[in-house]
């Protein structure tokens, strides 16, 4: 299983009522991404600082993001589609700056995982 995160903030302006309505929409929109498996997003409710361990400030998070697809192959198939083309210019309307992340798992995956 490969799985992507992104880090989301909305852009300079825009209402959080119109930022979560545009979540939504894009969500929708995922269900119709060929290779895509699922895609999940989650917006920040808050940002708890009393962590176990130090705390370190990455800037304001709106949502987070998060796209698995079940192999390379269907990766390739959703990087090459025309539908995941249009779905990300959707994402230019309401994402103002995004940080991607390809994780791996630590227990029984591939490092692709």
């Amino acid at each position: 299983m490969i799985r992507m995160l992104y880090l989301l903030v909305k852009p300079e302006g825009m209402t959080d009522e119109a930022f979560r309505a545009e979540c939504l929409r894009h969500y929708e929109m995922s269900h119709d991404v060929p290779g895509l498996h699922r895609y999940e997003v989650r917006l920040v409710a808050g940002q708890p600082t009393d962590t176990h361990v130090p705390f370190f400030d990455i800037g304001h998070v709106d949502a987070i993001g998060e796209c698995w697809f079940e192999n390379e192959a269907d990766y390739d198939r959703y990087m090459a589609s025309d539908i995941r083309k249009a779905w990300f210019e959707h994402g230019k309307t309401f994402i103002g700056r995004l940080k991607p992340f390809r994780t791996a798992s630590v227990v029984g995956q591939s490092s692709a995982g």
